[in-house]
């Protein structure tokens, strides 16, 4: 097997992940758990599919100097038939490096290739803009839902503190927006005790989805929303129990 993982990889470099997982014959509509499927090799045969879709590291985009590298996949993802299956699009910019209309043009035309080879479900874009690179990361969504099938949900993940009175994800052409609430750094406290303090985020586009990890103690939110979980190991059948006990 290990040999023909290694042959399988020579032949096709952009998605052995894939290659190792079901055709999706899921429903149109998503499931309210998410597991984030990172680059690691990942054996989910025991997710319950009418319960939890698996949205998974598809590719990293890292934008340096003049160019767009990808940074595909390589390890195996193995999922139970009929999986809600979320291509997640990582976008990563090297400091110093001011994102171009060149850069967009080679990120669109990446993530609807990559699109067309995997055909996920669903469609997730991760990127920590920085302020100054907001106006690039809204054209790129809005040129980006224009090339992609209508039907093909188009996901977002946002840093915590732009659903603590900051607009700027308004008007995105975006199904979902994901805050995550883990790994926040210096916004940590202040993101808890404003939680804490309102009950929830801003704005209703912020209200629909979270994101989890499961090391983390998880802040008290209405429940009814949608949650993805991040696990900073591989995943196994006790660690979903423990998410679906304390799911909110």
């Amino acid at each position: 097997m290990k040999s023909l993982c290694r042959k399988l990889r020579a032949l096709f470099p952009w998605g052995l992940g894939l290659l190792l997982a079901p055709l999706s014959t899921s429903a149109a509509e998503p499931p309210r758990t998410f597991l984030w499927a990172w680059e690691r090799p990942e054996r989910l045969t025991f997710i319950d599919p009418s319960q939890e879709g698996v949205a998974f590291h598809a590719v990293t985009f890292h934008i340096s100097g003049d160019g767009v590298e990808p940074r595909r996949r390589r390890q195996p993802l193995v999922v139970p038939p009929g999986t809600y299956r979320m291509a997640v699009m990582r976008i990563e910019v090297d400091r110093g490096t001011i994102p171009s209309e060149a850069h967009r043009t080679r990120l669109l035309q990446l993530i609807t290739e990559q699109v067309r080879r995997q055909k996920p479900d669903a469609v997730q874009v991760d990127y920590d803009a920085r302020a100054s690179e907001r106006p690039f990361y809204r054209v790129l969504l809005q040129e980006l839902r224009a090339a992609l099938p209508p039907e093909l949900r188009l996901s977002m993940t946002a840093l915590a503190s732009w659903c603590l009175d900051d607009g700027w994800l308004d008007g995105l052409p975006v199904d979902e927006v994901v805050p995550m609430v883990f790994r926040m750094g210096a916004d940590t406290a202040l993101v808890r005790s404003e939680l804490a303090r309102r009950g929830d985020f801003d704005g209703a586009r912020c209200r629909q989805s979270v994101g989890f990890v499961t090391d983390e103690p998880v802040p008290t939110l209405p429940a009814g929303r949608r949650t993805y979980w991040f696990n900073p190991r591989s995943w196994s059948a006790q660690d979903l129990q423990r998410i679906r006990e304390k799911s909110p």
